[in-house]
């Protein structure tokens, strides 16, 4: 009833009135984003779920449905093609997370096993694997000699995750794996890793790093920059739990929970750069 009342008053329909508005790239692209998944069309619901829209096809289409002259408004063409571009693609990094999530790593699976010893090389400073299952996988933070089996909650993501931290940012991976090995204060690192791969995965289906994707120069972030998300969380996560000084790992939990309240206020707030110092250079 309110939009169709602000409509008789303006003459505009809330598409329009959105694009012409002075607001920030980042609130123009999540109200666009809401108003398409508020709106009785179909048609306009699917631009807000789609990972494949066709920008082109469907900024005529709106155009058409809400009877907005390109010649009179254009301006409305070129920031709703923006905002469906950065739409379609924080939806396409949800579907492509979520599918590497669902592959379950395969001992039988010969490119699986490639990753597995790569990921042992860069967290051992190419150090020969000196078998496929053995103690010797704890040292890097799995729980027992086949980390195969750690793997069954996140999938190849959580290998993938840990994998793009080391070759993405070494010194910081080792760095944390060094901090695993603290006497006092130590824990499982890939284990905490992959639950860590767990957190930022949840946070993205919820869209809770929308107002961060859609803040990026470029209209289409990727999986990467999930990835990139994920080695913040990471790393973050344990300077989190060293400050917290916990009495023994059984705390993990009340420290995960610590943390992710305050991930989720960072997220609250306007201008989060979801990004470590490390990583800004």
């Amino acid at each position: 009833m309110f939009k169709l009342l602000f409509k008789w008053v303006t003459g505009q329909c809330e598409l329009l009135r959105i694009t012409y508005s002075n607001s920030r790239q980042v609130d123009r692209v999540k109200r666009i984003e809401s108003s398409l998944r508020l709106s009785r069309s179909i048609e306009l619901k699917k631009c807000a779920d789609s990972s494949d829209t066709d920008v082109a096809l469907s900024v005529e289409q709106i155009q058409k449905l809400k009877n907005i002259a390109p010649e009179a408004h254009p301006q409305f063409q070129v920031s709703l093609k923006d905002s469906l571009q950065r739409i379609s693609a924080h939806n396409q990094i949800i579907v492509e997370a979520e599918y590497c999530r669902k592959i379950k790593f395969s001992s039988d699976n010969a490119d699986h096993e490639e990753k597995l010893t790569k990921l042992w090389r860069l967290y051992n400073a190419d150090r020969v694997l000196p078998s496929r299952v053995g103690q010797h996988w704890t040292e890097i933070g799995f729980q027992g000699d086949d980390p195969a089996t750690d793997f069954r909650g996140m999938g190849l993501l959580g290998l993938d995750q840990l994998i793009f931290f080391a070759e993405a940012y070494p010194q910081q991976a080792l760095q944390v794996l060094s901090q695993s090995h603290h006497p006092q204060f130590g824990f499982s690192f890939s284990i905490v890793g992959i639950n860590m791969t767990e957190m930022c995965v949840t946070l993205l289906n919820k869209r809770r790093f929308s107002s961060y994707f859609y803040s990026f120069e470029k209209p289409k972030p990727g999986l990467t920059d999930f990835h990139r998300i994920y080695c913040h969380i990471f790393h973050g996560f344990a300077q989190f739990w060293f400050a917290e000084r916990p009495e023994s790992i059984m705390e993990f939990g009340r420290v995960r929970e610590d943390y992710l309240q305050k991930v989720n206020t960072l997220l609250d707030a306007e201008n989060t750069v979801l990004l470590s110092e490390f990583q800004q250079s």
